[in-house]
């Protein structure tokens, strides 16, 4: 008979004595938060047995699963991790998340499917001493692994495993040809593992303290553009190109009405940039309002011999304007030409849309 949870903290000789009169009794107890026995199979679906759980330590997680519509999710899922009241909670203070609906605007349905995966083998049973990698419903490649904890049972020294969801932060730590700077790895240990649901999710439960990570919505969105300039050496012949309004002002959580008012009015929160090639972003309207000339490398320049090409913005339209100063471009040359939306929401969290111009003389 096996013991499938342990609390962080108990001393080693109350945890030898649990595991002998266990397996004295072999008698399983109810699920408990904080340490004793549980059942590995139940007739419950994984939804239902995390709701049916009498100290309702998932009810946040529950909520979460809810207001993404996870729930079918989760009960198909082959192996979930499932987070606690208590480390959501935590997570939430850390990141001074006072109500859920504040947490839902700053996460997505990803802050759950990090912890699902197709396969039902991610088990104490089956993992290893070294990191397994497994890539989650979120899409990230994580890892699995168990660490093995010593302790004195009378004159004997013992050793239980834990299981541990790790989050990999560059490679995986220890890892040959590792970078110098590599970051440390987030471990999230189990407190109850290989539990069997109805629907045949393999369900282990992270430790109260396990920190997770929060996963956001997207704070960047990247759009590309081909554009063909005609060459002349006598006019500032120049290109249309339409951006997606609803697109842009869709992603910053505003109306193109208020990205266009933002702009014109020169607003704080939302700032048209030029974004040059060391990264710098400059606001130095250099051609018509709001608009840059650019060099022939894409740095913000003003009109004159070295301006090479000009990008200009028309806030009511969302139409941008390519075009080049006559004769210092050739035909066939091509530039890149970079803008971005830098707009900070009201969560103090700073949304970026970025707009490439691939520009090619013809």
């Amino acid at each position: 008979m096996r013991i499938k949870i342990f609390k962080s903290g108990i001393i080693p000789f109350l945890l030898g004595v649990f595991m002998m009169m266990a397996v004295a009794s072999c008698k399983k107890d109810a699920y408990r938060t904080d340490g004793g026995l549980a059942s590995e199979n139940t007739t419950l679906s994984t939804y239902d047995y995390l709701a049916a759980n009498a100290n309702h330590q998932f009810d946040t997680l529950l909520l979460i699963v809810d207001h993404y519509n996870l729930k079918d999710s989760v009960n198909k899922a082959g192996t979930f991790f499932a987070p606690t009241d208590y480390a959501i909670h935590t997570l939430m203070t850390l990141n001074n998340i006072a109500t859920l609906d504040a947490l839902y605007r700053q996460m997505t349905s990803q802050f759950l499917t990090q912890y699902m995966f197709s396969e039902n083998t991610l088990t104490l049973d089956n993992a290893t001493t070294s990191v397994r990698t497994y890539k989650n419903w979120a899409g990230i490649t994580v890892g699995v692994a168990k660490i093995a904890t010593p302790y004195l049972v009378v004159t004997t020294t013992l050793t239980y495993y834990t299981l541990e969801y790790v989050k990999i932060n560059g490679v995986v730590d220890g890892s040959t040809g590792a970078p110098a700077n590599d970051e440390t790895d987030a471990i999230l240990r189990c407190q109850t593992t290989g539990i069997r649901t109805s629907t045949g999710t393999n369900l282990n439960v992270l430790a109260n303290n396990a920190p997770l990570n929060l996963i956001g919505p997207p704070t960047k969105l990247r759009l590309s553009y081909d554009i063909n300039v005609k060459q002349s050496a006598t006019d500032y012949s120049s290109t249309d190109i339409q951006l997606d309004a609803a697109q842009i002002a869709g992603f910053l959580g505003l109306t193109a009405e208020q990205v266009a008012d933002s702009v014109v009015n020169g607003s704080t929160r939302l700032v048209y940039y030029a974004l040059q090639p060391d990264s710098t972003l400059s606001n130095r309207y250099t051609a018509d309002f709001p608009g840059f000339w650019y060099d022939p490398n894409g740095y913000v320049t003003d009109w004159g011999n070295n301006s090479y090409l000009w990008a200009d913005f028309f806030p009511g339209t969302f139409m941008e304007t390519v075009g080049q100063y006559p004769g210092n471009a050739k035909v066939g040359d091509k530039y890149v030409l970079q803008q971005v939306f830098v707009y900070t929401n009201a969560d103090g969290i700073r949304l970026m849309v970025y707009i490439r111009l691939n520009v090619t003389l013809v």
